[in-house]
């Protein structure tokens, strides 16, 4: 780095980062290990790349070691890779830094992509056919039917042993893990393995096991990657943080960047009260991000954003300042509330019809329908997105596509343009007879979508990290992430599908009890024992018994309302379709009785 001058970078750095004193001591700080929270739109990502520049220009980063840099999610970590690579040379004012030389410098995957980096070059050692872990096919082992039905002489109790520590890992239950691991992991080897499958926690599980059975591997990745950086620390699972355990050791500096409030991954595995946590385990000197800009000309958004967090700092008595006046309307029925939606769409479109507008709901129902007969009535052409991680469309397409991927490269492993379209077509042949179901015709939109950019937009990464990067995303059942790039105006999405993802306009229809929050999350917790009606709107009653389901539910509501660049419309009516499909007299969510929202 020494053809860099390092007192005009962080000048340079200073001035990219003016006012912000939070950005700029987490840029320049000195202390060993950082927790940084920085929430939506708070400028995360531009400080990681100016701290990546400050580290290598302040010769904290000693040749020809590493920086690993981590994440949560693909669509994340490959997000960074490329800001990385675009905007790094420009930060050091340098046509030479290359991204080839990036890569020289630091390595930026998430868990799994490390992890299949590490059992690549290791894994033989716990067995041969891990050497070949790009070609073998991943499977999910939460599903026993499927394990059962491989033909590999899995018998059902072996299969439901291997479920059952999938869903430890999901609930966090870090005890059953201990104790069945070593048999978990001996049925992969002696099933799965040689008839080339593995699950995909056990990429990271025979990660662990291999730095526990040989240190002599995890002391030269600690050695080799001496500064730790990860990225969406809040939705870390029990076995992805044991792995950073492993890796940030007694003598690694470490930033960790995360927002609790956006956590919305706990039913999946998310540990709660994680960045608290880690603070109290690594000694954590605390940063906390004050400035939005993603907000920043809009003072109603700004307040909404400020009181929702208020809310979960301090449940019992937020102390709010000013109220934020939401824009909401109350309808009689759905259908009436789905034809206004429709309506707003267009009204927007006619403003300006280059804006992206993204409807998005909590989960799928028959009040959503509605929704959906009023676009298709009235013409509007919008991109289908109603993925929930459960769904089985959603999880078979993935599977489908890894499987016929992964033997598609055992005959010509380069990634081209054109051995891309033949594995396209591969898929749309295998679902060609399907294509008239929503849900099958928008994900081989999104494979499309995501196989043209992964040419014409990561053009730098190497064939292996091109073919880590599809694996990860197929197995990560992370298309969805795609949805942002989707050419079409309008998106219909759910929120946990729209995470990590922005429009110019958000709006968030079927605010009612029972549908956001719906009965699952916090309104079966509630049940009438923690609320009161006023007004046709329903307020909860803050209870130290329904404080888990309540801090969940508000993080899936922050996440929703964050995904808007310019502004945010809530709609309710005061009836809403049960399951069932009997109409019901409902009320206005409580999520809009907040203290500090006035509607």
């Amino acid at each position: 780095m020494s053809e860099h001058n390092p007192s005009k970078i962080q000048d340079t750095i200073a001035q990219a980062h003016s006012g912000d004193n939070e950005q700029l001591k987490a840029i320049f700080s000195d202390a060993k290990r950082l927790i940084v929270e920085a929430p939506a739109g708070y400028g995360k990502t531009k400080t990681m790349i100016s701290k990546i520049a400050y580290i290598l220009t302040a010769g904290k980063l000693p040749h020809p070691k590493k920086i690993l840099a981590l994440t949560f999610s693909v669509n994340a970590a490959y997000k960074i890779k490329k800001d990385v690579s675009e905007q790094l040379p420009m930060l050091l004012e340098s046509g030479k830094f290359s991204p080839a030389r990036i890569n020289e410098r630091i390595f930026i995957s998430n868990y799994h992509g490390f992890c299949r980096h590490v059992l690549k070059l290791y894994g033989y050692l716990i067995h041969e056919n891990l050497k070949n872990i790009d070609t073998i096919r991943p499977i999910d082992d939460s599903d026993i039917q499927t394990m059962t039905n491989l033909g590999i002489g899995l018998a059902y109790e072996d299969a439901k042993e291997l479920s059952d520590l999938c869903d430890a890992i999901k609930d966090v239950k870090g005890k059953y893990i201990n104790d069945y691991l070593v048999s978990y992991l001996t049925k992969v080897k002696s099933y799965l393995l040689p008839n080339d499958y593995i699950t995909y926690n056990s990429i990271i599980l025979f990660t662990l096991q291999l730095f526990n059975d040989y240190p002599e591997i995890l002391r030269f990745y600690n050695r080799y990657f001496p500064i730790v950086i990860v990225d969406e620390f809040q939705d870390t699972n029990i076995i992805s943080y044991a792995l950073l355990k492993c890796l940030v050791s007694d003598h690694t500096p470490a930033v960790f960047i995360g927002d609790q409030l956006q956590r919305i991954y706990g039913f999946i595995g998310a540990v709660p009260n994680l960045m608290q946590r880690a603070k109290e385990k690594f000694g954590m000197e605390e940063i906390k991000f004050k400035e939005n800009y993603r907000f920043k000309d809009n003072r109603r958004m700004l307040i909404l954003d400020k009181n929702i967090r208020l809310n979960a700092e301090n449940p019992h008595e937020p102390d709010i300042s000013n109220n934020a006046v939401v824009d909401l309307e109350i309808f009689e029925g759905q259908e009436e509330e789905a034809e206004w939606v429709r309506k707003k769409i267009r009204d927007i479109a006619e403003q300006d019809n280059n804006v992206k507008v993204a409807v998005l709901v909590r989960g799928r129902g028959r009040n959503v329908q509605k929704i959906i007969d009023s676009f298709e009535n009235g013409n509007v052409d919008y991109f289908y997105g109603l993925y929930t991680d459960e769904d089985m469309h959603y999880i078979n397409f993935h599977r489908e596509c890894l499987n016929i991927f992964t033997s598609h490269i055992k005959g010509n492993d380069r990634i081209t343009k054109l051995n891309l379209k033949r594995f396209y077509h591969q898929v749309w042949q295998k679902y060609k007879l399907e294509q008239n179901l929503p849900v099958v015709q928008s994900l081989l939109d999104l494979l499309k979508i995501f196989l043209n950019r992964l040419t014409d937009q990561y053009y730098f990464l190497t064939n292996e990290d091109k073919i880590i990067f599809i694996l990860d995303t197929l197995e990560n059942r992370a298309l969805k992430q795609q949805m942002e790039y989707v050419e079409k105006n309008v998106i219909l999405s759910t929120v946990h599908g729209a995470k990590g993802l922005e429009w110019d306009y958000v709006i968030l229809p079927d605010m009612e009890q029972y549908v956001f929050p719906n009965y699952l999350s916090l309104c079966g917790a509630c049940n009438f024992k923690y609320n009161n009606i006023r007004n046709g709107f329903c307020q909860l009653i803050y209870d130290s018994r329904i404080e888990k389901q309540f801090l969940e539910e508000l993080s899936v509501f922050y996440v929703s309302v964050t995904r808007a660049k310019k502004n945010v419309y809530f709609r309710s009516s005061r009836k809403r379709i049960q399951y069932s499909g009997v109409e019901k007299d409902t009320y206005v969510s409580c999520l809009l009785s907040l203290p500090g929202i006035e509607t």
